[in-house]
């Protein structure tokens, strides 16, 4: 019960902030999966690589995980981003371990550049990670050996665009 209110709160706050914000959530992106290697980066430092993990299919036998994330402006600065996976559990004291189905942790992208591993269901986001104008916040689901959790080859993922306003707007 207490997931379930928590789920609520955060949803109500994501509503409101994406209302305040401007911010758009998209978790079924065309992009699943299918990032370019060479992202041009809206900071102005050119071509860059993006992060990428080979991809492991999940046992077809076992519910299939699934993710979404919120993300909304923090009133001390930057973004929360609440991570919501299905048929997965974070496992961060196996980290480095081999993999067990449908656990392990999830690495979030800006504008696809790799920021950070999570490790649970929350992530403060600092405001200098994103660019003016439209950002791409990415989560990935990692399995313990950071291969990406897949289905039919497609990364179990989902990107929220998020709009930072130029000054003064």
């Amino acid at each position: 019960m207490e997931k379930f209110a928590y789920l609520i709160i955060g949803a109500s706050m994501a509503v409101v902030a994406m209302t305040l914000f401007q911010i758009s959530h998209d978790p079924m992106s065309s992009d699943m999966g299918t990032e370019t290697t060479n992202m041009d980066l809206a900071s102005g430092s050119g071509a860059m690589e993006a992060h990428q993990h080979p991809p492991r299919e999940v046992s077809a036998e076992l519910p299939q995980p699934s993710v979404t994330h919120l993300v909304f402006p923090d009133i001390m600065g930057g973004y929360n981003v609440q991570i919501l996976p299905v048929n997965f559990k974070f496992t961060p004291a196996a980290i480095n371990h081999a993999p067990q189905d449908n656990e392990g942790h999830a690495h979030i992208y800006v504008n696809g550049v790799k920021l950070a591993r999570v490790y649970s269901n929350w992530y403060h986001l600092s405001g200098a990670s994103l660019a003016l104008g439209e950002n791409e916040v990415r989560v990935t689901l990692n399995a313990n050996d950071h291969s990406e959790w897949s289905v039919n080859g497609i990364t179990i993922s989902s990107t929220v665009k998020v709009f930072t306003p130029m000054p003064n707007q």
